[in-house]
Order: structure tokens, then sequence, then C-alpha cells
């Protein structure tokens, strides 16, 4: 028994292989260039592989829901079924992917052809009509999400130091999410350009894929060293041998459960615009999730890595609380004309007929909230997974982690959608049923959640 903790703790103090080491970066100040200059190269290329990812799945995605309800006729709750299915099933995707990727170590190639699905898939979309051709095509393409996430997330977690993995996961999310805000501003242009014409736009979405693909000739797997001996780890080493899968503990398993049960709040994004658009025109409504990327970007970093210098724990309540914020400003956003109404015409900036009032103010700060919260727990839940699991079974244990959020994701969206359109409800109890799931898992978070992650780690491997 003594053997096998030692072989686990030998696993987890592996040095990283690119940037510094931990103890040489306990001694730097947090300036912004030190900080900077502290992120291994490798988190760069893998960065700008999702920048442009980000870029097109934002030009599709921050206009498909008005796409399939005006131009294909489907109804809200076709829209919201079919993206919780999809999405489910990128994140069951992630379960396949991780293993194989942790058992043959080759990270790389499964990006390759996670890439390759999205490339075809994209290529397709613009000449789709109806909803068997959209759903096959968004089927394919959050496949190959799902084929690159787990292999991505886990190269993330073997090339950087492990004191420093809040920020850098909160990094790459903003990089990412800085492609979407992009890919953003160029759909709204586009539509404006074309007339509305969105099958115009998932044209241009194409090249960013392409662009993607080319960053992946920058990423190299990790070669990883034992820190005990120096001796290199075997490639194809079998990780489910029983000293490996004894990391996936009790411990282990009460961080999944308290990601289900917050994930039960989070509805799809989709329904956003939708909800806009009660207050302003439909062209003003796409732009919510232009927000929803602001947020990404300005907050995700930051929290990072503030969770890494005061614990991640922390961080992950503070999440949820703004969860909770943003569904009251969603449902304020009905009743705020009544205290503070106002109207903004951006006309000679976003074009004709570009008008923000107050309502859409209030929905624009709950998405930012949202974004923001949105991209930073799950980066926070993803370096606490690393931490807690060997990483023979780093991929597996995110793959197994993604379903999870994955299935919590697509019940939020059924259950969300069903109140939204049933007799006698609407948007309203939506945004109550997720602020009362979010605010169930911040109870749970304090018995769920090991204390120990209220404290910035402090080790000399990772």
């Amino acid at each position: 028994m003594n053997s096998m903790v030692k072989t686990s703790e030998a696993v987890r103090d592996e040095e990283p292989q690119e940037g510094c080491s931990e103890r040489e970066m306990s001694h730097r100040k947090d300036g912004f260039f030190s900080i900077i200059s502290s992120i291994p190269g490798g988190i760069w290329a893998i960065s700008f592989f999702g920048l442009f990812l980000g870029m097109s799945t934002t030009m599709v995605y921050s206009q498909l829901s008005l796409f399939l309800k005006n131009d294909l006729g489907l109804t809200v709750s076709q829209i919201a079924n079919m993206d919780g299915l999809v999405e489910c099933v990128a994140y069951i995707t992630r379960v396949f992917s991780g293993p194989i990727s942790d058992f043959f170590r080759e990270r790389k190639l499964i990006l390759c052809v996670g890439c390759a699905f999205t490339l075809v898939a994209r290529s397709f979309l613009p000449f789709v009509y109806g909803f068997t051709g959209v759903f096959g095509v968004q089927l394919s393409e959050r496949v190959g999400n799902g084929l690159q996430a787990s292999p991505r997330d886990a190269l993330i977690a073997d090339i950087t130091p492990r004191s420093i993995r809040g920020r850098v996961y909160g990094l790459t999310k903003s990089i990412k999410t800085a492609g979407g805000l992009l890919g953003g501003v160029m759909a709204i242009a586009l539509m404006g350009y074309y007339f509305n014409d969105f099958r115009k736009v998932f044209m241009f979405a194409v090249v960013p894929v392409a662009l993607a693909g080319i960053c992946l000739l920058f990423v190299k797997d990790s070669n990883r060293k034992n820190a005990k001996n120096g001796e290199k780890i075997e490639k194809r080493e079998n990780p489910f041998k029983r000293k490996y899968l004894r990391s996936l503990d009790f411990s282990f398993w009460k961080l999944i459960m308290l990601a289900f049960i917050f994930q039960l709040g989070h509805f799809t994004e989709h329904l956003f615009p939708i909800y806009m658009n009660n207050f302003v025109d439909t062209r003003v409504a796409g732009s919510v999730g232009l927000i929803v990327n602001a947020g990404q970007i300005m907050l995700a970093f930051t929290i990072g890595f503030l969770a890494d210098k005061f614990g991640k724990g922390r961080f992950i309540r503070f999440c949820m609380a703004m969860m909770i914020v943003s569904n009251l400003l969603f449902l304020m956003a009905g009743y705020i004309c009544n205290v503070i109404d106002f109207s903004l015409d951006l006309s000679k900036f976003f074009g004709n007929g570009f008008v923000v009032n107050s309502q859409a103010c209030c929905v624009y700060l709950g998405a930012f909230l949202w974004g923001g919260q949105m991209s930073a727990i799950e980066g926070l839940f993803i370096a606490i997974i690393c931490e807690q699991v060997v990483f023979h079974l780093r991929a597996t244990a995110i793959g197994i982690y993604s379903v999870i959020f994955g299935i919590g994701y697509w019940i939020s969206s059924r259950i969300g959608s069903f109140i939204w359109e049933a007799e006698g409800f609407g948007c309203e109890y939506t945004f109550i049923y997720s602020l009362a799931c979010c605010a169930l898992a911040l109870v749970f978070s304090f018995v769920l959640l090991p204390r120990k992650y209220n404290f910035a780690v402090i080790s000399k491997g990772r």
C-alpha cells in the first residue's frame, strides 16, 4: 500500500518540460511581464488554435438561433433541444478521446482529427435547408469539438506548472473567446453588408478553421520525465493500472457531483438573443453573444490569476455567486424601464436601426457576468481535477468531468426550454430555475469542495 502511495506521489511530482520551474516562479514578482514570461511557449500555440476556432464558432453561433427560428421556422423548444443534444454528444465524445489520448500520449494527433471534423462540418453548413441537415452538420461539428477538447485541456496541464494552471486555463479561454468576439463583430458586419444573409456569414466562417489547423503545426506533445530519476515516461504505458485508478477517489467524484449540480442551472445561451428580441431589433438581439464573449475575455484570466493566489475553491464559489447575480439581472430586464428608461442610437457605428435601450443594457450586463463565470469556473474545475488525479489519467478524468457537465447542460436546456414555452410560465421562470440551481450548488460547495482548495497551491512539483 505504501509503495502505491509513493508511486502516485512520484507521478504527481513530475517537472514541467516547458517554461520555468515552480520554485523559480515562486521568487518572481507578479508584474505583467513576469506573469506573461512564466507562461510556457506551447500554451500560446494552443491559445491561437483556440482563437481561430472560437472566431469561426461565434460567427456561426451568434446568428444560428435566429437563422433556425426565422429562416427554417424551428420552435424555441426544437432549437434548445437540438443544441442541448449536440452539446451532450460533444461532451460524451470527450470521454472516448480522453482515454485514447492518455494511452497513446498522442494528444496533437487527436487535436488534428477534431479540427478536420470541424472544417468539414463548417463547409457544409451554408448549404443545408432543413432540420435534419442542420442537425447532422451541428452534430459533426460538435463531435470534432469533443475530440479535441479533452486532449487539449490535458496537454495544457502537461506543460504548465501546477501553481499557475488557474491563470493559464483562464488565458487560453480568454484568447479563444477574443477570437469569438472578433468573429461576432465580423458576423454583424457581414450581416449588414449582405442584408441579413445568414448563409454568407456561414461561408466566411470556414476560413478561421483552416487557420486553426495551421496553428497545430506549432503544437508539440510534451516529453514527460519522472522527477526522481529523470527517465522518460513510456508513451504507451497503460493508464488504467490500479495504482493510477486510485486517484479517481471519492474526492474526485465529489467534485464531479458539484459540477453537475451547478451545470443544471446552465441552459443554452441560444435563448439569450430570443429573450433580447423582446426588447430590441433582431440585429441588435444577435449582439448579445458578443457581450457573453466580452465577459469571458475580461474575467477568465483575472479570476484564474486570483484563484492561483488565493485559492481555487473560493473563486469557484465566487463564480456561482456571479451566476446568481446574472439571473437576477435577466429577471430585472423586463421591469428596469419603470425605473430607468433610455435609448442609445448606435446606428452610425453599426448601421441603421441599431438602437439599444435600458432593457437591453440590463440583459447585456447579465450576459457579461454569465460569460465571465462560465469560462472561469470550467477552467478552475479542470485545474482542480488535474491536481486531484495522476497525470496518466488527466485526459480521462477531464473526459469524465466533461460528459457529466454535458449531461447537466442537456438536462438544463430541456428543462429551461420547457419552462420557457409552458403555458402559465415563460422566460422569467427559466431564469428563476437557473438561479435556484446555482444557489443550491453554492450551498453544496461548502460540503463537496475540499477545504484545501480554499488556499493557494504551494508545491515543488506539478
